[in-house]
């Protein structure tokens, strides 16, 4: 667990010197106490933020009338910015679900017995994959993956959070495996807070060079004015990785853990409304499927041989 506090201290602060740069200024929300809701009758939710608090309130409210209907329960929503909240929440039995990404669901897996119960899913039915991106700046030198692997000592680069998939699991084995530490190796090693923080600094080109990011959101950030796409160079995409998944209390009473998973796979039927407004902010999948914890076996694979866990 040394790795994980070492990255910690360097997230918390290199944070500091982001927010206090011009390229980031205002993008780092602050972190918000994950409280512990008590109740026999209340189903506890833990959700990273992917907006501010009261956007992601508006868009989730739905979704917990749609689970409170279909469950008889009062649900509660626990949302924070930090992916560690959640996981210790759970760990310390304070939530019942929580929407994890790959890499922060593996974490709660060893550290709380959590149990992944579903995922997105595709129009046929299989589990919804995405990708890692190594990104820079058009502008830059750095026009190939191969450039940035021999000329790290000059580039500055930005992972996300020490427990992102994405943006920091993923990228970090790769650079591993080609020779680079990022901690060591890059001029300067940044964790910028969110995957639209890095690509606005990548953007900007002030301070950083380079950075990873999720495919999906990568793919939002555009969708709507793409002309700044034009300043990005893609120069590594990764293999695919299991989409986000839904994780419940390893300690769950089998037939509500049932109940749970089955308001999610019925949700796009159910209620079709709710599900692709959810959607529309979210990954875009078509339906949820079922998962479980040996789908992110190389997930937790690489977390053990890069020492996280």
């Amino acid at each position: 667990m040394n790795v994980f506090q070492n990255h910690i201290k360097r997230f918390y602060i290199l944070i500091i010197a982001l927010i206090l740069s011009t390229v980031l200024s205002g993008c780092v929300e602050e972190q918000e106490p994950v409280e512990d809701p008590s109740s026999q009758n209340e189903l506890r939710i833990g959700l990273i933020l992917w907006d501010t608090p009261v956007e992601v309130t508006k868009q989730f409210t739905a979704v917990e009338e749609y689970l409170g209907s279909e469950l008889g329960m009062d649900v509660v929503t626990i949302k924070s910015t930090d992916y560690y909240a959640i996981i210790d929440a759970m760990e310390a039995g304070k939530l019942d679900i929580a929407f994890f990404g790959p890499f922060s669901a593996v974490i709660s897996a060893e550290s709380s017995g959590s149990e992944i119960i579903v995922a997105g899913g595709n129009a046929d039915g299989n589990l919804e994959t995405y990708n890692s991106y190594i990104i820079t700046n058009r502008k830059s030198d750095i026009t190939s993956i191969d450039y940035l692997v021999n000329n790290s000592q000059n580039i500055s680069f930005a992972f996300v959070n020490p427990a992102s998939t994405s943006g920091n699991l993923i990228p970090r084995g790769y650079l591993l495996s080609q020779g680079v530490n990022p901690d060591e190796d890059f001029k300067n090693t940044l964790f910028s807070g969110g995957h639209d923080n890095t690509i606005d600094a990548v953007l900007s080109g002030n301070i950083i060079n380079s950075g990873a990011v999720s495919s999906s959101t990568y793919e939002r950030y555009f969708e709507d004015d793409n002309s700044s796409e034009n300043n990005i160079i893609i120069i590594w995409e990764s293999d695919s990785i299991p989409t986000d998944p839904i994780s419940v209390r390893g300690d769950m009473d089998p037939a509500l853990k049932e109940k749970i998973k089955n308001a999610f796979l019925e949700m796009h039927e159910k209620s079709p409304e709710t599900f692709q407004n959810f959607m529309d902010v979210r990954e875009g999948h078509a339906l949820y499927v079922e998962a479980n914890n040996s789908d992110y076996a190389f997930i937790r694979e690489m977390a053990l041989s890069l020492g996280y866990i």
